[in-house]
């Protein structure tokens, strides 16, 4: 990455818009400071789409250029082979992070009940988190995030309010939104949001949506000209767009080792170059001199006539053969492939070592990776505060009392599960007398630790109902006494039974 390709500082633009609001001239402003930025994370996302004018071996050109070849239609070899790094890093980060749905619970404590105000509102503001969750599908929201954040260095997140009045979610790329923020990136003052629409008759304009605490304001024209169209409330009391960092330095997970990905690529093409250039040898005819009509009868017949030299000489035909270095090639790119993984923090699934081991070993091979993915945890989680935030306005205002602080997201890893061994330290955590609730955590694959609990209780409470007096079945034959006894007999006779 280069320098002027960086995030840019805005720090001047936020205190013109705390003072003059938006305009025109500022709009225009914030988004030309963004252009280099948007190039480059432009840039990113097509090589991770693979285009081919932004994958460089696709773009390279061949060794030797012999023009006179070229007029007989004979083309210079040239491999252009990509061996997708790029791809596999961020779509392990992506699995390994987002793989599985994040949990978002409303705590049930006393003190949330108290915060909340009372057990009535405590349910509404918890029916109100799971309607909003289930609704905006987060499980495909944050893969969508953590997709642009690995592969861009950040994401974009948008909410508004749709047409049925109900709170929504948008996840934005990073070279379509800006985000202004006095402290963190995650908690904006201020957020534009600008992009191309391609009309029916094929031209080309751009928009722009600027937001702020109340606001959003509608621009249109073309980058450097835009201009304000419409102004209306967005239904939030805090700036809705927002930006989820993959690092404090808003690197992707594979911009410090694309190029020794590059060099990779570089390498096998070379080597299939030189495997095509010699799958046939050069046939070398020492002494002799012999026709095109000759050579081709030989290469049809597969021998060759060497008339005797009339002066003596030697003549003879052998084939030229280039010697390569099989070993130093394969040294050469298993290095390149090692040090790819090992900087990007990316385990190689493909490593033998790596699916041999489990367990414990098995985690501690994940080191590196997973404290990238903890960085970016706590970037989105504090993203998430700040959405719960700008969302639990949008539900007070329709008389629901939401407290975001007691809102809580957790994140589970993708890893594989070892039940056995994650079952015994369980057990073992009850028997030094931990806690339940602390003990059951410790399993990965509960997503609802409450839940787990509850229907543990409900086993337990069903299991002492099956054994005291007045049981269920004691319960439905009492019912049918009473239910008898009451009655009066058939045609006012006394059965005779």
């Amino acid at each position: 990455m280069r320098r002027h390709e960086d995030y840019p500082d805005y720090s001047g633009f936020i205190e013109y818009l705390d003072e003059h609001g938006f305009d025109d001239f500022v709009l225009n402003e914030i988004i030309n400071r963004h252009e280099a930025n948007r190039v480059r994370t432009t840039e990113l996302y097509e090589r991770y789409k693979c285009y081919e004018d932004t994958v460089p071996i696709f773009q390279r050109m061949p060794a030797f250029i012999d023009p006179e070849l070229q007029n007989q239609g004979v083309e210079p070899l040239n491999n252009r082979i990509n061996n997708d790094f790029f791809g596999e890093i961020n779509d392990i980060m992506i699995g390994y992070f987002a793989g599985k749905p994040a949990s978002y619970s409303y705590s049930t404590d006393d003190d949330a009940e108290d915060m909340t105000g009372g057990d009535a509102a405590l349910e509404a503001a918890t029916d109100a988190l799971q309607e909003f969750v289930t609704r905006n599908n987060f499980y495909d929201l944050n893969q969508e995030a953590t997709k642009y954040a690995s592969v861009c260095g950040y994401a974009g997140r948008l909410f508004y309010i749709d047409r049925d009045g109900q709170e929504r979610v948008m996840v934005l790329p990073p070279f379509e939104t800006i985000a202004l923020a006095k402290d963190r990136i995650q908690e904006p003052d201020y957020g534009v949001r600008y992009y191309s629409v391609t009309r029916i008759d094929g031209s080309l304009e751009w928009r722009a949506e600027a937001y702020d605490a109340h606001n959003i304001y509608f621009y249109t024209g073309q980058l450097g000209s835009l201009t304000l169209k419409e102004t209306r409330p967005h239904m939030f009391d805090f700036c809705p767009l927002q930006i989820i960092p993959l690092n404090g330095e808003m690197m992707s997970s594979a911009e410090r080792v694309m190029a020794l990905i590059d060099e990779y690529d570089k390498t096998v093409s070379d080597n299939a170059n030189d495997a095509e250039g010699n799958t046939q040898a050069q046939q070398i005819f020492d002494g002799i001199d012999i026709s095109d009509t000759e050579l081709a009868k030989a290469k049809k017949s597969g021998s060759i006539r060497i008339p005797p030299d009339p002066a003596g000489g030697q003549r003879s035909v052998y084939y030229l053969t280039k010697d390569i270095n099989d070993g130093f090639n394969e040294h050469h790119l298993d290095r390149i492939e090692r040090n790819i993984y090992r900087f990007s923090k990316t385990p190689n699934l493909n490593d033998e070592t790596f699916n041999s081991a489990s367990g414990i070993s098995l985690k501690f091979k994940l080191t590196a990776f997973e404290s990238k993915c903890g960085t970016f945890e706590a970037k989105f989680s504090a993203a998430d505060t700040y959405m719960l935030k700008v969302i639990g306005t949008s539900f007070q205002k329709k008389g629901i009392p939401f407290d975001y602080l007691q809102a809580y997201v957790e994140y589970k890893r993708n890893f594989p599960v070892d039940v056995v061994s994650e079952a015994q330290s369980v057990q073992s955590l009850i028997n030094a007398g931990i806690p339940d609730e602390i003990a059951y955590g410790q399993l990965s694959f509960v997503d609802d630790l409450n839940y787990l609990m509850d229907l543990k209780e409900q086993k337990k409470q069903d299991a002492l109902d099956m054994f005291q007096p007045g049981g269920s079945d004691d319960d439905e034959e009492d019912e049918e006494d009473r239910d008898g006894a009451g009655k009066e007999p058939v045609d006012g006779r006394e059965d005779e039974s």
